[in-house]
C-alpha cells in the first residue's frame, strides 16, 4: 500500500498524467494507492477555496472586459459559470463533489479511528512528535493513520507484513539534516513490524520498488523559460500585495537564480517523464535601471528583490506541453515573510 499526504497527493490529482503514471507502476508493483479521510478532507477544502477564487476571479474579469467593449461585443454567460450567486454555487458545490468523487475512485480512502483521533489530540497537547507546536493534531492523525494500516497489513508467505510506504514532504516526519529517512523518535515496534517505509515524493515512492530514475541537475531545470514563469506567477497571486505593486511586477525586468538545490529526481514511463525538485529561488522583479554614478560604477536598480522556497513537479507527455506544479512552503518579499500553507 502506498499512502499519500495532502502535500502530494496535489501532484497526482485526478485526470492527471502524474496520477495514471503513479497508478500504473503501483498497480505493477502490486501496492494499493491510499490516503487518509482527514487528507480527503483538506484537499477537498483547497479545491473548493480554489475552484471558487478562479471563478470569482473569471467574472470578474470578464466584467472588465465587458467595460472596454461596445454591447454588441460583449461576452455573457458561458455553459460552464453560469449567471448569478445561485447558478454559481451550484456550479461550485456540483464541481468539488466531482472532485472528492474522483478522489475516491483512484484513492482508497483509510478512515481515522477514534483511538487515533484521541491519541492525536493528546500528542499536540503535549508537543509530541509528530504534533510539535501545539498545532499537529491533523499531522498526528495522518500518522497514527498510516502506522495502524502498516500494522495491521496482510503477511506475505514468509509470515513478514507487506511494506507500506507513506509519502509525505512535511519535515515533522523526517530526520534532522539533509536526510530523508523517518524521524528516529517516530520508529517504534509498530512501523518496524509493520515495515512502514516514509519517501517524500512520488518519484522517490516509485523509486522505492524498483522503478528507474535519475538525478537530474537544479540548474537545468531553473533556466527553462516555463519554469520561471510558474515561479513568478506562484509569488505574484499567493502573496499579500497592493495591486499596485502588482501591475509593476507584470511590467518589470526579472531574473530568477537557483540559490540552494541543486539536484533533482526523474522517471520516465508509458511516454510519460515526472521531475521533482525542491529548492530556493531568488526573483528579482527590477523596476528601474538607475544611471552609472560619477565613479563609473553601476547605478544600481530600483525594484523587489523575493525569495520563494517549496517543490514543484515537472509532467511531460510525448508530443505534448510540460505541466509545471509548484508548491510553496515560503516566500520572502523585501525582508518580509508570506507563508503558504
Amino acid at each position: 500500500m502506498i499512502i499519500v499526504d495532502s502535500n502530494q497527493i496535489r501532484f497526482v490529482l485526478p485526470h492527471s498524467p502524474a496520477l495514471k503514471l503513479f497508478s500504473a507502476v503501483a498497480q505493477r508493483a502490486g501496492h494499493t494507492l491510499a490516503t487518509t479521510d482527514i487528507v480527503l478532507r483538506e484537499v477537498v477544502r483547497q479545491h473548493r477555496e480554489e475552484l471558487t477564487s478562479a471563478t470569482n476571479g473569471y467574472l470578474r474579469a470578464r466584467r472588465a472586459f465587458n467595460e472596454l467593449l461596445p454591447p454588441a461585443q460583449r461576452v455573457y454567460g458561458t455553459p460552464t459559470v453560469p449567471e448569478g450567486a445561485r447558478g454559481r454555487k451550484y456550479f461550485i458545490t456540483h464541481g468539488v463533489r466531482r472532485f472528492e468523487e474522483s478522489i475516491r475512485e483512484n484513492f482508497l480512502v483509510l478512515p481515522t479511528m477514534a483511538e487515533d483521533a484521541l491519541a492525536a489530540l493528546e500528542l499536540e497537547a503535549d508537543h509530541t512528535e509528530p504534533g510539535l507546536n501545539g498545532a499537529g493534531a491533523r499531522d498526528a492523525s495522518i500518522w497514527l493513520t498510516a502506522v495502524r494500516a502498516a500494522a495491521t497489513r496482510e503477511t506475505d508467505s514468509t509470515g513478514r507484513r507487506l511494506p507500506v510506504i507513506f509519502v509525505s514532504s512535511d519535515g515533522d516526519f523526517t530526520a534532522p539534516g539533509k536526510g530523508r529517512d523517518l524521524a528516529p523518535q517516530l520508529i517504534n515496534a509498530d512501523t518496524r513490524n509493520g515495515r512502514l517505509i516514509l519517501k517524500s515524493t512520488v518519484v522517490d515512492a516509485m523509486n522505492a520498488f524498483g522503478y528507474p530514475h535519475q538525478l537530474i541537475d537544479a540548474e537545468e531545470i531553473t533556466q527553462r523559460d516555463d519554469f520561471q514563469q510558474v515561479l513568478i506567477e506562484t509569488v505574484t497571486t499567493s502573496a499579500d500585495l497592493p495591486s499596485r505593486q502588482l501591475e509593476k511586477m507584470a511590467e518589470a525586468e526579472v531574473s530568477v537564480t537557483l540559490v540552494s538545490g541543486q539536484k533533482g529526481r526523474r522517471c520516465n514511463g508509458d511516454g510519460t517523464t515526472l521531475t521533482t525538485i525542491s529548492g530556493t529561488w531568488s526573483i528579482q522583479f527590477v523596476f528601474e535601471r538607475l544611471p552609472r554614478r560619477p565613479d563609473g560604477h553601476t547605478g544600481g536598480y530600483r525594484g523587489l528583490p523575493v525569495r520563494i522556497e517549496g517543490m514543484a513537479l515537472i509532467v511531460e507527455e510525448r508530443d505534448q506541453g510540460a505541466t509545471i506544479e509548484f508548491a510553496p512552503q515560503m516566500i520572502s518579499i523585501a525582508g518580509r515573510d508570506s507563508r503558504v500553507l
